[in-house]
């Protein structure tokens, strides 16, 4: 892989004290560069003087579930290969993220990979062939669902929408925190007859961002070597829309992760817990782990 700098991408809304901790955890890697793109209709966020914490300029509002979440990614990745064409790797993490890990540790195990992305992943194929629940539920959403327009509502379709995954395209689904080299980011971004595709079908689709990224690393040709693993720290609760958010009862769990961020973590409700995974990792780190 190349030898570069690892980029981290930083979509972010709200808690400018929190994202301005994340941003300053992340440039503390030997070779890392933060970037952050913040919804100007969030609450207002300053990017500090500092020649490895960059903000996006022009950042777009960013709607869950929306489109616009979609183009927040696309806009970020572009905007990194034209100001920093040397770097390595890009990953994505919201605001509420935090690594768990140090960044020259994360930095070190990028360098070494012989993969081209992490990212967690299911095909949406035959149904024969489901090994997880969610990949009916989404099956229906993506190819029998459609967003009201101006609202938050899905509705069912009376029939099966024409989509773009036929003729060997293939509709996959997964996490949106992405880990993708610089080779994977550049042959995602040179197949615009593919994302463009995407692009429209996907405008009234619920929640795109849940496969757009997916689906264009797995789909390029020649194809990326991709690791089914988003290298992400989530917990989940029965029923719940929304992870778990983190505290110090999961400290014992993170340690033994080898994710490289958590998520949520919410430094208001657990100002302690910030600390204690700046801590951990370098605890983790001073023992080679």
């Amino acid at each position: 892989m190349g030898s570069g700098p690892v980029v981290v991408i930083i979509l972010s809304h709200r808690d400018p004290d929190q994202v301005s901790r994340l941003a300053a955890r992340v440039a503390s890697g030997a070779d890392t560069v933060a970037v952050v793109h913040h919804d100007p209709e969030g609450v207002p966020w300053s990017a500090p003087r500092s020649s490895n914490i960059l903000a996006i300029p022009d950042p777009r509002p960013c709607r869950w579930g929306r489109l616009s979440l979609v183009e927040a990614q696309w806009r970020s990745l572009e905007w990194v290969t034209r100001a920093i064409p040397e770097f390595s790797w890009a990953l994505l993490v919201s605001g509420h993220d935090y690594p768990i890990r140090t960044m020259p540790a994360i930095e070190a195990e990028l360098a070494a990979t012989r993969h081209d992305a992490f990212l967690r992943h299911f095909p949406i194929g035959d149904p024969a062939d489901d090994v997880d629940p969610w990949q009916a539920f989404t099956r229906r959403r993506y190819l029998r669902r459609r967003r009201l327009p101006f609202s938050a509502r899905s509705v069912p379709l009376p029939f099966s929408r024409r989509h773009p995954y036929r003729d060997g395209t293939g509709l996959y689904v997964g996490d949106m925190w992405f880990n993708l080299s610089a080779e994977a980011v550049g042959a995602i971004l040179a197949d615009r007859p593919l994302s463009d595709r995407l692009l429209r079908y996907l405008r009234h689709a619920p929640i795109p961002d849940e496969t757009f990224i997916c689906s264009m690393a797995r789909n390029v040709r020649p194809a990326l070597d991709v690791a089914d693993d988003s290298k992400r720290f989530i917990r989940w609760s029965a029923a719940q829309a929304h992870p778990e958010t983190i505290t110090s009862a999961h400290l014992p769990d993170l340690g033994e992760s080898d994710a490289f961020f958590t998520r949520k973590v919410d430094m208001t409700a657990h100002p302690e817990v910030l600390d204690a995974l700046d801590q951990l990792a370098d605890d983790r780190a001073r023992r080679g782990r």
